[in-house]
């Protein structure tokens, strides 16, 4: 399938679960992200959950993250320029929503690439290559580009992935492990 049906397809599946089996879901991600989690990562850009969009809960794993002395980053996007970059999050961090719904810090104070271990990436679809597929803006690619190589890339999906993207560009760049309820996939 293309990339503009795997949205529309994966938008309507996530919209429909259940409260109980999102709180369900997102305890399974959580679990095995703990078992999964790097014990030498110092600091984590991830994201946090656009509610309207039904995506998976990342607060607990950010809550996890504190309570392990782990350094927390998250994106601010820059629409104009069509790129964003990590800001430090801290329980005392006040955030608003972007024109996108996506909760960011008041006041940013910007993280360096090199600083981040591991980038924790929202995804609506993946395949079995390790591909994602996000929104559309392109903001997440981008921002992996300018990574060096071995900052550790992992997913979280509700599904399992879909045996391949059909319209994959040379932009894209593949995740290393994508965390589902049911399994954890690495690449």
């Amino acid at each position: 399938m293309l990339k503009h049906e795997l949205r529309k397809l994966f938008l309507e599946k996530r919209r429909k679960l259940s409260k109980g089996q999102k709180a369900q879901f997102d305890h399974l991600i959580k679990s095995a992200f703990q078992k999964l989690f790097p014990d030498d990562a110092k600091c984590v850009h991830i994201y946090l959950p656009i509610r309207s969009k039904n995506e998976i809960d990342t607060w607990p794993i950010i809550q996890e993250l504190w309570s392990n002395r782990v350094e927390v980053a998250v994106p601010v996007t820059h629409p104009v320029e069509n790129r964003m970059n990590s800001t430090l999050l801290t329980p005392a961090t006040k955030l608003k929503e972007s024109k996108w719904g996506v909760p960011e810090p008041v006041f940013p104070k910007e993280i360096k690439n090199s600083e981040i271990d591991v980038v924790v990436l929202p995804l609506l679809a993946f395949d079995r290559q390790g591909y994602r597929i996000g929104y559309g803006q392109g903001f997440y690619d981008q921002f992996l580009s300018s990574f060096r190589k071995h900052v550790i890339k992992i997913g979280l999906s509700y599904f399992l992935p879909i045996e391949r993207i059909t319209d994959r560009g040379p932009w894209d760049i593949p995740m290393d492990a994508c965390i589902t309820p049911e399994k954890v996939f690495k690449f």
